[in-house]
């Protein structure tokens, strides 16, 4: 694992103050500068890191890859193509229970996927979508945490975007 005095184990990008902004609000320009700063981190600033290990300098790939998040994002769009946190049954709008629970599960999943794959770029991804994740579920009124949930998406979406921009695979 990467030395967390190294200067890129720190990330300034998309920070939780921008998370929640995001959440709450929707994407502005200054966000979406933010999340493109962020997907460059995550695959080009993280590829090739000096380490020392026992008094050796070497590279190591602390990036992440498409492939290492897609079951996360696969889980997300899986809420989302039923609808979110709205469930529609004989004409009246509910709240959907099990999508809450769903959506709350991609904690431990993203959980066992920073653990399995062990990079930086994971960790600092995981970072953020818990922080984008509470900021959904601390909504109290139900449109709210619907709107908050299609945010969310956007911008999981836009990270991934930015992600595959800036040459990652």
């Amino acid at each position: 694992m990467l030395d967390k005095k190294h200067e890129l184990y720190k990330c300034d990008s998309l920070n939780m103050n921008e998370i929640n902004s995001w959440i709450l609000e929707g994407p502005n320009l200054a966000l979406i500068n933010s999340v493109n700063n962020f997907g460059e981190y995550l695959s080009k600033d993280l590829k090739n890191v000096k380490v020392v290990k026992k008094r050796k300098e070497r590279t190591q790939d602390e990036s992440i890859t498409t492939s290492q998040i897609r079951q996360i994002f696969a889980k997300m769009k899986s809420i989302e193509a039923k609808g979110g946190f709205l469930e529609r049954k004989e004409g009246e709008v509910k709240e959907n229970k099990n999508a809450k629970i769903e959506f709350l599960m991609l904690k431990p999943l993203m959980a066992y996927a920073k653990k399995r794959h062990d990079t930086v770029g994971m960790m600092r991804l995981v970072e953020r979508l818990d922080w984008a994740i509470d900021a959904v579920i601390s909504a109290d009124d139900l449109s709210e945490r619907q709107k908050r949930f299609k945010n969310f998406c956007k911008l999981f979406e836009a990270i991934l975007a930015y992600h595959r921009a800036h040459g990652g695979k």
